[in-house]
């Protein structure tokens, strides 16, 4: 007859610790919470709804609104399937090749993610305007305060965020399965379209959600590079012009939008094991 070991009771020591650590993520999670819900509660939401479908005022504003929903997520789509594109091959060589100055290549393509907001803008419109703005003239072409200059300012700051969800998902896949492909007669393409690509479906959406949450979030560079405009207020943009006039409860429901967009696809990434990726 098999005994069961004893229970080992915690010692004073180890429930202080434990309480410690405990109380700090309590903090964490409930100062989010109330900050959060503290801004939605500014609205009464009720009589906003009566308000937005009942007067003239409300039908502007519900109509300026969806406006910015619809352009967030036109441009922010396009600028995820843009980053996929060029974010995969460029993830699959930083996972298996060999090149020059790993670090060095490595860093630049990081550099996007930490430049701050301002200083992406302040970039992106000097070259475009300064340095290929008469390159862009002979074509037609208006890149800076337009609707495509926004996808250009999301995919300066998001495709980093493709090609790093990726790297990690090719990361996890054992090359051998591709060495395995290749003595059985497939082209090194064959076997990336075959084996690997499949292989990292799951990491690739996740990172293709992570990367279009970044886009739709996107303000500083957009700010600077497109400037502040009804025919680029993308939602980010909404809250800014909002608050800039005065409207705090205009800025807080476009908030609450946003905020409810990327809880929604910060879930689905964690549900597709997008935690386990190093972003």
């Amino acid at each position: 007859m098999t005994r069961t070991p004893p229970v080992r009771r915690r010692s004073a020591s180890d429930r202080l610790f434990r309480a410690a650590f405990g109380s700090t993520l309590a903090m964490a999670v409930i100062s989010i919470t109330l900050i959060l819900g503290g801004m939605a509660a500014f609205v009464s939401w009720p009589a906003t709804l009566r308000w937005a479908f009942s007067t003239p005022e409300g039908h502007e504003f519900v109509q300026q609104v969806a406006f910015s929903v619809r352009l967030s997520f036109v441009t922010s789509i396009t600028t995820t399937f843009l980053a996929l594109a060029l974010g995969i091959p460029a993830a699959y060589a930083l996972s298996r090749f060999r090149y020059p100055l790993p670090l060095v290549v490595d860093t630049l393509l990081d550099l996007p993610i930490v430049l701050p907001p301002l200083v992406a803008g302040v970039a992106l419109l000097t070259v475009t305007r300064y340095w290929l703005g008469s390159f862009f003239d002979a074509l037609g072409l208006q890149v800076h305060y337009t609707a495509r200059g926004i996808v250009v300012a999301q995919l300066f700051i998001a495709a980093p965020f493709a090609v790093r969800a990726i790297k990690a998902a090719f990361d996890d896949i054992s090359p051998r399965y591709e060495e395995v492909s290749r003595t059985l007669g497939c082209t090194p393409f064959q076997a990336f379209l075959h084996v690997s690509l499949p292989l990292a479906r799951h990491g690739i959406l996740a990172g293709a959600i992570m990367t279009w949450a970044r886009a739709i979030s996107e303000f500083g560079p957009i700010l600077i590079f497109c400037t502040a405009s009804e025919k680029t207020a993308v939602l980010p943009i909404r809250v800014f012009l909002y608050n800039s006039a005065g409207d705090v409860a205009g800025g807080v429901v476009t908030s609450v939008i946003l905020i409810v967009v990327a809880a929604g696809a910060l879930l689905t990434f964690k549900l597709l094991g997008g935690s386990r990726l190093s972003l």
